[in-house]
């Protein structure tokens, strides 16, 4: 009879330690937060394209009128170039 009565002890209770443990979690997700990458731009070789090549593609793009995906595809190649080239001399002076 006296075993009945005697309480057994009991670890911690499933709840307390998954509040735990979504305790930490946020924390190590807020402290993670805290860190601002550098972000770098990867300076791609050019290569060099020479002024009758440009003419020759002006001549080309002047020669198809016809075709505005061309033409705003040579646009938008010319503007990234310029940006890299851009991005890369500010790498390079800073």
């Amino acid at each position: 009879m006296i075993g009945c009565c005697i309480r057994q002890p009991r670890g911690p209770r499933p709840g307390t330690a998954a509040l735990l443990l979504v305790l930490v979690a946020l924390l190590i997700a807020t402290l993670a937060g805290c860190a601002h990458p550098v972000i770098r731009p990867l300076c791609i070789p050019l290569k060099a394209v020479s002024k009758a090549d440009e003419i020759a593609l002006a001549n080309e793009l002047d020669a198809s009128p016809g075709t505005p995906e061309i033409h705003d595809m040579a646009r938008d190649w010319v503007r990234m170039r310029d940006e890299d080239r851009a991005a890369c001399l500010k790498k390079k002076t800073s």
